[in-house]
């Protein structure tokens, strides 16, 4: 059996040392291991004629590479170092296959017009990952996460990060609060009747919805055997769960990588997704 291992993913850009912070956070408490992954990525094979500067970058690469490995040593965490050249996804499969990693950790930065290398990342592969964003500068040895947002909408996958929530809220002995966002304005925006229906036949079916999410948002916490409320927001869900981590204060938010609300079944597409370009803290996404 291979040893529990965190993967985090560097570049060695403006988010590394919050990225290798989050590892050496996670690592303290759950006594995983870290890796630490470069990527020099490369879409097609370079020509020979380039392969000696290009083992010189190594060279560099490899030097600041142990030096971060050394800063986690330096918190007692165990760690690795590794560097891959080709293309970022492969490389990254390759590295999930190879260490078999409970957590990956990564950066992330949006474009306005393509997809970054991280949003390409989220997307592709399956399994927890942390993507380290928000203005919240952290340092290792000095990052804490005291209160954890967790944003459900009754899919498989959200059960699974409550359950993930409740874990990580217990080995951080941090607060976790649990929330579901009714998309009201979605379902009512398709109705082509809305407009004409009455206003005690509008309040109804607020009311039917709010009463059916209370619901089962109190039987997903149930089964999750964690001891507190949830809270039911109205609104855009990505729009209205960061302005709630926001107010909140919160550190962490946990959220599954899409789903299906059982209110009514409509498909509310994937708000984490969302959620990731505006979140003022990092996110964790539960696939």
């Amino acid at each position: 059996m291979k040893p529990r291992c965190i993967l985090a993913g560097i570049d060695f850009g403006a988010d590394t040392e919050k990225i290798v912070s989050y590892a050496a956070y996670f690592s303290a408490r759950t006594k995983l291991s870290v890796r630490l992954l470069y990527v020099i990525d490369y879409l097609l094979t370079p020509p020979a004629y380039l392969m000696p500067y290009i083992e010189e970058e190594q060279k560099r690469d490899e030097g600041e590479l142990q030096r971060w490995k050394a800063i986690l040593e330096k918190q007692g965490i165990s760690s690795d170092a590794r560097i891959m050249l080709g293309r970022l996804h492969e490389s990254f499969v390759k590295a999930i296959e190879e260490f078999s990693p409970d957590l990956l950790i990564i950066g992330y930065q949006s474009h306005a017009f393509r997809p970054s290398s991280s949003e390409r990342l989220i997307k592709s592969l399956e399994m927890p990952m942390l993507v380290v964003r928000g203005t919240r500068a952290a340092m290792p040895g000095s990052l804490t996460i005291r209160k954890i947002l967790c944003a459900v909408d009754f899919s498989d996958k959200a059960q699974k990060a409550l359950t993930m929530a409740s874990d990580y809220a217990q080995a951080f002995s941090a607060d976790l609060h649990v929330v579901h966002s009714i998309p009201s304005h979605t379902i009512k925006s398709r109705w082509a009747v809305w407009e004409a229906i009455g206003e005690i036949d509008k309040d109804q079916f607020d009311m039917q919805m709010q009463a059916e999410a209370e619901a089962e948002l109190s039987k997903m916490i149930q089964k999750s055997g964690i001891h507190q409320s949830g809270e039911v927001l109205h609104g855009f869900p990505a729009e209205t769960i960061c302005a709630h981590a926001d107010e909140g204060g919160y550190d962490l938010l946990v959220m599954g990588a899409r789903g299906l609300s059982s209110i009514q079944k409509f498909l509310i597409g994937s708000t984490a997704e969302a959620a990731l370009r505006s979140s003022p803290c990092p996110v964790l996404i539960v696939h």
